[in-house]
């Protein structure tokens, strides 16, 4: 199935035919060289073997697959030229040979900034053949994700499992993410399936699948810029030759007439659009405006402008593989990783693979990657979500799966996915409670400081005597004595409480944590005299203070993350809560209602 599937790849294959010299004039190394080095290199590269039955169209160029004398095997992106139109004069047409070139060579400029970074092909140089220019780099083994998505579609729409979207997107936003890496950072401008590899020369796309982690690289950098051009008019100049692939691309990149439009255009927030309009079609089978893009399935013309479409009108609702009425035995046949945390989930319920109310529950999980990804597909650039951002969510929804899983079947708040988002993102839906959150914090240690410093300047120099059974000490007490007892409570609740900020578990754990703490130093002031009497009461109410100001961290953690959701997820229950109800206990949701509905007045109802 999978080779059948490939066979139908996008690559174009010309017939079987000898291996084709080509010479590559005035290389140049993309790496600084000595000259013995540099006289190497060129004899690497001077002389290639191109395999003419393993091309691809790759933007500007095609992509030839070649070794040189050695056995190494590279891939030599050439520049297609197109040929003088009959009605085209020849200033004209020299021209835009002209500005094929340079945009070429920007490529190249582009593309050597990010080589050597993981996940995208190294680069080697740069030369000429036959008089047009080359760019000599890695030939990624793989295929496309668009051809992956085939082999990896859980249904006949073409939808992938959630959690393989997830686990692709989070590899796809890693790349934007180090991106930013290079310089001052780049924008590809051009992220399509087509232009995203998944690598196999290591594990199959089976292997990469049942992992989890999927070994992407991006390609193609024709459309690349920097995020602050060294020139910033050049997209404009050579915006003919420099375009992004209208499904996934956003307004800002199909259209000129837009006030700063050059700005937006090497802006971050351009890939962020295009990658989330990836994940979509990952999840829905297709873009998020094929419909509206290429006309009704009832024969309609195509748009006249993409750009219109897509200020004008919303995304389509993202339908994943766990819609209404998806036939859920055969899906979760091929998703073993989400049947095995569903049977784990309702191994103790009467829920059953194929029932409606497991269905609820797998959508109710899949809602959060729903959100995330809707949230990056905003006109304003402004109120897209960063890609570090996104990575951490969907990171977050990888991470957590199989737990919210049995929480949604328990009907307990799922944990939420942003949690490790900036809370500057102004279009993530977890803004204000990161916002509460941080001023809370901000307010409570303050308040710490104060009480600790000013509790501590006054009680320095005073008389203590510390009892406890046969041993005496006595001295008095200094500044740092003081501090120490009491910053212990918010540190040993902070420590016990570890990374778990969003759990129940991590807020019991906290809570415990400072009240163990606390309890110890007030052993500790039970078993100490102090002269005078009233300084011991009063650090005593600055020990209660500041216990209050250090668990303030521990409640707003939890509250800010859970507790809203909770709220959130309950309201999106409520519908289906009965329906799942109704499944597991078989009959329709309107039958069960209109049951309960006509039992007499104080009739005993069992399941009531």
């Amino acid at each position: 199935m999978t080779e059948e599937i490939l066979k139908a790849a996008d690559t174009h294959v010309e017939p079987a035919r000898p291996l084709r010299v080509i010479h590559v004039e005035d290389f140049e190394s993309a790496a600084p060289l000595s000259d013995a080095e540099r006289d190497a290199c060129r004899r690497r590269f001077t002389t290639l073997f191109a395999d003419e039955t393993r091309t691809r169209r790759g933007g500007l160029g095609r992509v030839t697959y070649v070794t040189n004398a050695l056995g190494e095997c590279y891939a030599c992106k050439t520049l297609v030229i197109p040929e003088r139109a009959a009605d085209e004069d020849a200033a004209a047409c020299d021209r835009r040979d002209e500005l094929l070139r340079i945009a070429f060579r920007k490529e190249y400029e582009c593309h050597r900034a990010l080589s050597g970074f993981k996940g995208f092909p190294r680069l080697y140089g740069y030369g000429f053949v036959d008089g047009a220019p080359a760019i000599i780099m890695e030939w990624v083994e793989g295929v496309t994700l668009a051809q992956a998505r085939r082999v990896l579609a859980v249904d006949d729409d073409g939808r992938l499992s959630p959690l393989t979207a997830a686990q692709i997107g989070r590899g796809l936003f890693e790349l934007l993410t180090r991106m930013d890496l290079a310089g001052d950072g780049f924008v590809h401008r051009d992220i399509s399936p087509a232009n995203i590899m998944v690598r196999t020369g290591h594990l199959s796309l089976e292997q990469q699948s049942d992992e989890g982690e999927f070994d992407l690289c991006l390609i193609d950098f024709g459309s690349s810029s920097m995020v602050q051009p060294a020139d910033p008019t050049f997209t404009e100049r050579f915006s003919t030759a420099r375009r992004a692939t209208p499904a996934y691309a956003p307004p800002e990149m199909l259209s000129d007439d837009i006030a700063r439009v050059e700005r937006l255009r090497t802006s971050p927030a351009v890939d962020v659009y295009a990658a989330a309009s990836v994940v979509y079609e990952l999840l829905a089978g297709e873009a998020p405006y094929a419909q509206a893009l290429h006309g009704a399935e009832d024969g309609d013309q195509p748009v006249a402008s993409a750009y219109r479409v897509k200020v004008d009108t919303a995304p389509a609702q993202l339908v994943c593989a766990h819609c209404s009425g998806a036939d859920m035995k055969s899906v979760l046949v091929r998703e073993p990783e989400v049947a095995v945390a569903a049977y784990q989930a309702t191994i103790d319920t009467p829920l059953l693979p194929e029932s409606e109310g497991l269905r609820l529950c797998l959508e109710l999980v899949d809602d959060q990657l729903a959100e995330m990804v809707m949230a990056c597909l905003v006109t304003a650039q402004d109120k897209r979500l960063e890609a570090r951002a996104v990575r951490d969510g969907l990171a977050a929804f990888c991470r957590h799966y199989a737990q919210n899983v049995q929480r949604a079947v328990a009907g307990d708040p799922l944990i939420p996915c942003m949690m490790g988002a900036s809370w500057l993102d102004s279009a993530s839906p977890f803004t204000v409670r990161r916002v509460v959150r941080s001023m809370g914090k901000a307010v409570a240690a303050a308040i710490w400081c104060v009480v600790a410093l000013t509790t501590a300047f006054l009680l320095r120099g005073t008389a203590a005597t510390l009892r406890f059974d046969t041993m005496v000490w006595a001295g008095e007490l200094g500044w740092l004595q003081v501090l120490a007892a009491l910053a212990l409570p918010p540190v040993v609740a902070l420590a016990a409480r570890g990374r778990d900020r969003c759990t129940r578990e991590g807020f019991l754990r906290g809570t415990l944590g400072l009240l163990v703490g606390a309890a110890f130093i007030m052993g500790l002031l039970a078993c100490t005299a102090v002269d005078p009497a009233a300084r011991g009461r009063g650090m005593v109410t600055a020990l209660f203070t500041v216990s209050a100001a250090g668990w303030c961290p521990i409640v707003l953690d939890y509250a800010m993350a859970v507790v809203p959701a909770m709220l959130h997820e309950r309201r999106r229950r409520l519908a289906a809560a009965s329906e799942r109800r109704a499944a597991a206990f078989g009959g329709s949701q309107a039958g069960r209602v209109a049951e309960l509905q006509s039992a007499p007045a104080g009739s005993n109802n069992e399941e009531q």
